[in-house]
């Protein structure tokens, strides 16, 4: 393993020191690397273990019920995207320069998706809504996530990866959609019920992983210490997966068995395969773009 002092400032993590992977070995090398100590390892397998954990127990069940909700199964399919490029980005980033960039171009991709899912699902479900949410709710989601989170997340890793600010803007841009997802929560004649004591406590897991992911502890405190185990990134992925099983099991809850095919529900899955095409689209410009630029 190398130290940061050998690999280039694009691949080195604030406060970690050491467990950094050679760079240009074959793909398989990385991919073995799952099984070996270095600093990537933990942020591989604490999202590759949920992501199979939620298909075989939330997923699978779902699409072999009576009547499979589309609603639900979006939401199932938004956060193991989530959790899978995520997974592979961390295995396979530390190849090159480019291959940080394209993976970390998926992660962010992966990310946005599971915005989409969420606001997507909610909206599906919703009881009630103003019908000034109802028609503006799906365009302005698609402009937070689209827009704000992932095109100015991706435009300023490629141009401006050394940026200080660029954490906190993709904090605040979290923060935006954060308030936009809860908005078909809110129902005033409604009473608080399990359902929304879940998705209270998915969003106190998203602040969690925010002070872990934002302040960098406790590595900062301890530069080399928490290089292979315990780093805030590493926290951060527990905290997002425990997002991920209260919006789940929410969803559950939320999304009633006898559905129907809606105005809504179909916009709802219109939004999310556009999204898709969107940024697939996003991440093969952005990576011509960063193969014809140097970076020190």
């Amino acid at each position: 393993m190398l130290s940061h002092h050998d690999v280039p400032h694009l691949l080195k993590r604030s406060h970690v020191v050491s467990g950094y992977r050679p760079l240009h070995q074959p793909r398989h090398f990385y991919i073995r690397s799952a099984f070996r100590a270095h600093n990537e390892v933990m942020n591989v397998w604490t999202h590759f273990v949920p992501a199979i954990l939620l298909f075989i127990f939330y997923l699978y069940p779902e699409w072999l019920s009576d009547r499979p909700r589309p609603a639900v199964l979006l939401l199932h399919v938004g956060i193991i995207l989530l959790l899978f490029a995520s997974s592979m980005a961390h295995l396979m980033h530390s190849r090159s320069e480019m291959d940080h960039i394209f993976w970390f171009l998926v992660d962010f991709g992966g990310i946005a998706l599971f915005g989409i899912a969420i606001g997507a699902q909610r909206y599906s479900c919703a009881e009630r809504m103003e019908t000034f949410i109802h028609l503006t709710y799906l365009p302005l989601l698609m402009l937070i996530v689209l827009g704000l989170q992932f095109f100015s997340s991706s435009y300023l890793f490629v141009f401006l990866p050394l940026w200080k600010r660029r954490l906190e803007l993709r904090m605040l841009s979290c923060l935006v959609l954060a308030f936009w997802l809860n908005i078909p929560l809110m129902n005033p004649n409604a009473e608080e019920d399990v359902s929304l004591r879940l998705h209270s406590r998915s969003f106190q897991w998203l602040l969690i992983s925010g002070i872990f992911m934002g302040a960098q502890v406790p590595e900062r405190f301890a530069p080399g210490v928490f290089d292979i185990f315990g780093y805030g990134h590493q926290l951060f992925h527990l905290c997002v997966n425990m997002v991920a099983w209260n919006l789940a099991d929410a969803a559950d809850l939320d999304c009633s068995a006898d559905w129907h095919w809606t105005p809504r529900l179909v916009a709802s899955l219109v939004t999310f395969v556009t999204s898709i095409l969107f940024i697939a689209f996003i991440i093969h410009q952005m990576v011509k773009t960063a193969s014809k630029r140097k970076y020190e």
